[in-house]
């Protein structure tokens, strides 16, 4: 950076430094996260976030700009364990790769990168992480297929390691989201022998003994799943959804640009929009809930997997949206969005918030 832009960078941390001092919010400390992020200094937008959130820890912008700041830190690292990976594989470099692009989200790359390690090696955690990784892309995707593939990886683990709980705890916990409670009872049984008289265990334990008679078989399990796209205990750990306050500062912010002409979050049959009022509202209101709901229903049924945005342009401009299984957001454009924007409503897919009666 020429001395120039690195005094015109410095000018822009000192007034937004200055403005956060005069009045602490969220907006004051997301302004100055960002400007260290123009400069590339991580681990300063970091230690802002964090203490914008130590005051406001229901704050959804910062919370996106602090996992933003990591996932460009996981980036740089993963690209230096490439490196060590091509001129001296070992395990611990191998297990880090994988970690890291599980939290990346890349988890296509993440059972290849497994694979290979489990081929050269065959190293048994390698055999392990597969099997967590296959785990992981099945609750993502929900399909019958890639259900399959979690079920031989964890039926793998557990024999590669049978004096190992961690194998058998990662079925269990697999044929227990599928509902195949007799599948799982018979894992529960062999942790008893690896942890007998466990409280925990003895209580899943008769729980599932409850729930086995009449159980699905493994195979229609994942069918039932991947037919309604709902795991069989999802209602009775699901996160609970936040509140609709802090949707409302993310819509109007994004509404305000000049260029865009809706902001919107979906969740079920409801919608909070900014912008546009009365039937237009309506309107786009129900398009972004019909793309929705079909998109996450064709993907499941022909095995696609998961959709992380869709697109659509025409007269009308541009129109995109970012989804995930419970909700979705998007905006109605007149172009295209920039990547702060786009990063912006991709954190909106996944608030998980309760709009109760909200009109749209």
């Amino acid at each position: 950076m020429s001395f120039f832009r690195k005094l015109l960078a410095g000018g822009r941390i000192r007034a937004a430094k200055s403005a956060l001092a005069k009045d602490p919010s969220p907006r004051t400390y997301a302004a100055l996260a960002r400007e260290y992020t123009r400069l590339g200094e991580t681990t300063e937008v970091q230690r802002v976030c964090v203490e914008g959130l130590a005051a406001f820890p229901t704050n959804a912008l910062l919370a996106r700009l602090l996992e933003s700041t990591r996932r460009m830190e996981c980036e740089e690292r993963a690209t230096q364990l490439r490196r060590e990976l091509a001129e001296a594989p070992r395990p611990a470099v191998w297990a880090e790769m994988c970690e890291l692009l599980i939290e990346l989200g890349r988890l296509t790359k993440a059972d290849d990168t497994a694979r290979e390690w489990l081929a050269q090696t065959e190293d048994k955690e390698a055999r392990l992480l597969l099997a967590r990784i296959r785990v992981e892309r099945f609750i993502t995707d929900r399909s019958r297929e890639l259900g399959l593939l979690a079920e031989r990886a964890t039926s793998a683990a557990c024999e590669a390691l049978p004096d190992d709980a961690r194998p058998y705890k990662l079925r269990l916990s697999f044929l227990s989201k599928i509902g195949a409670w007799g599948a799982a009872l018979d894992t529960a049984k062999h942790l008893l022998q690896l942890d007998p008289g466990a409280p925990k265990l003895e209580r899943r334990y008769r729980s599932l003994e409850e729930r086995g008679v009449g159980a699905p078989t493994i195979d229609k399990a994942l069918l039932a799943v991947e037919r309604t796209g709902r795991f069989a205990e999802e209602g009775e750990h699901e996160a609970a959804p936040i509140s609709t306050g802090q949707v409302r500062p993310i819509l109007r912010e994004l509404s305000q640009a000049a260029d865009v002409n809706a902001a919107l979050y979906v969740r079920g049959s409801t919608v909070l929009i900014q912008g546009p009022k009365g039937a237009t509202a309506e309107r786009i209101s129900r398009g972004v809930r019909a793309i929705h709901s079909s998109g996450q229903a064709t993907t499941r049924r022909l095995g696609l997997g998961r959709i992380f945005q869709i697109q659509l342009e025409g007269d009308f401009g541009h129109l995109t949206i970012a989804p995930s299984d419970m909700d979705a957001g998007a905006i109605w454009s007149r172009g295209a969005l920039g990547r702060a924007r786009e990063e912006t409503l991709l954190g909106l897919a996944g608030l998980n918030a309760d709009l109760g009666k909200v009109a749209s």
